[in-house]
């Protein structure tokens, strides 16, 4: 004769486990994982560096370096590495200008010597381009 088998010694549950809520959802049929679709068409914001307001990315001038690499206006804002945003309000861009043009406000924007030539060509007059 065979011994009988034998079960683990487990304590019998009271309840059982509660889900936790996020698999409590309901999930709408049909619907696969993953991400779903955006819904808003609201465009980009960026923040100004110097005032703080923010705004639609188009409606910013953008500054686009990479450390070593030196940083220029990026108008078109197509150029590759970081980015800095500024109003294009001219008491913002002189203002900023001005900061970076200081050894502590290129340091920190990591400009270093082309803090200064930066913040000329910032506050250079603009040309439309048209011959007078």
């Amino acid at each position: 004769m065979r011994p009988p088998l034998r079960r683990r010694a487990t304590r019998p549950r009271l309840r059982p486990r509660a889900l936790p809520p996020r698999l409590l959802r309901r999930k709408a049929p049909g619907r696969k994982r993953g991400m779903p679709p955006r819904r808003s068409s609201a465009p980009p914001l960026r923040t100004c560096v110097q005032c703080g307001t923010r705004a639609e990315k188009g409606r910013l001038l953008r500054i686009a370096g990479r450390p070593g690499a030196g940083w220029a206006p990026d108008p078109g804002g197509k150029m590759p590495g970081r980015g800095i945003y500024l109003c294009r309000d001219g008491d913002c861009v002189a203002r900023f200008a001005a900061r970076i043009r200081t050894q502590k406000g290129g340091a920190r924007w990591k400009m270093g010597a082309g803090g200064g030539e930066l913040a000329d060509r910032l506050t250079a007059p603009v040309s439309d381009g048209t011959k007078k």
